[in-house]
């Protein structure tokens, strides 16, 4: 989880702002609003910051290597 990362960690991580989300049992089909921005699987949300998957209700994305879950 996102507030499980040493502080130094989440101190160095832009900050993540969701608005929305849409889950589908379609990969293809799963969105997730962040930072104002509509974003898919694989999606860069900022540099060293990349969405790895959405679920129906969480989201893992990885931090310069380091991954992490937030609730949706």
């Amino acid at each position: 989880m996102l507030a499980d990362l040493p502080s130094d960690v989440r101190a160095a991580m832009p900050r993540l702002s969701v608005s929305g989300a849409v889950y589908s049992p379609d990969p293809s089909a799963r969105i997730l609003l962040i930072n104002g921005q509509v974003l898919r699987e694989g999606d860069a949300v900022a540099p060293g910051l990349v969405l790895e998957r959405i679920g129906p209700r969480q989201a893992v994305l990885s931090w310069q290597g380091t991954r992490f879950q937030i609730k949706l």
